[in-house]
């Protein structure tokens, strides 16, 4: 039974996830036709844009079996630069909290992770710039810093168990339970309201092991919203 409630849980958020791409896609199907919007220059001499960021995630890892996705948030700040035509530099830095669940054997497990993340956005954006709408996609290699957080262990065994030690609390990335550094990537698809409004989401993959014995790594969705002053 648990097992099915993870699957329907996955293919609700699959599902939700493909009706925001179409969603995407169709609000930009007027300029769908159209090749990238090319600046005047080569270079552009543009002021760097500044504003704030919010956005929730759908957390994991790679580990097939026994585990399940978390729902976290993210706040923090963010920049952006067209570097040449329609190619678009947006780091960010954010607070984030993520986690995920996990049932194995005779132990269950429920992560949760405070985390400082850095993201070198590298955007290309479609549309019409005058009003600051349109399509974008996007790969940006990230990276994040655990800081703090709680893993809750709970004992599945019988309390005559010899080893039976009941539930425990520890910090995340106390004793080195979790590493506190991640690199991986993100690709994503977005769409600018306007010169004010962007949204955008994305499926991200770390490349670090999470445990030093336990070759699994952190991967999940994100959605956020942006404003730019």
């Amino acid at each position: 039974m648990r097992k099915n409630n993870i699957n329907k849980s996955s293919n609700v958020f699959k599902a939700l996830s493909l009706a925001l791409v179409l969603f995407f896609i169709g609000i930009n199907s007027t300029n769908i036709n159209a090749q990238p919007y090319k600046s005047n220059v080569q270079s552009s001499k543009e002021p760097w844009k500044y504003g704030v960021r919010a956005g929730l995630s759908y957390d994991n890892v790679t580990v097939k079996q026994g585990v399940s996705y978390k729902f976290g948030w993210k706040a923090g700040l963010v920049a952006e630069k067209r570097l040449v035509y329609n190619l678009y530099f947006q780091p960010s830095l954010s607070f984030q909290n993520k986690g995920f669940r996990s049932e194995i054997l005779f132990e269950k497990v429920d992560v949760n992770a405070y985390l400082l993340e850095g993201v070198l956005g590298l955007l290309i954006k479609f549309g019409d710039e005058r009003k600051g709408s349109g399509l974008y996609i996007s790969a940006s290699p990230y990276f994040t810093y655990g800081i703090g957080g709680k893993t809750e262990f709970v004992d599945l065994r019988k309390p005559s168990d010899s080893t039976f030690y009941g539930t425990a609390s520890v910090n995340t990335f106390a004793n080195d339970l979790y590493q506190p550094l991640d690199i991986g990537f993100q690709l994503g698809l977005g769409y600018d309201l306007n010169h004010k409004f962007s949204i955008g989401t994305f499926y991200y993959f770390g490349m670090q092991r999470m445990r030093n014995d336990a070759n699994y790594r952190w991967k999940g969705f994100q959605i956020h919203l942006s404003f730019f002053f």
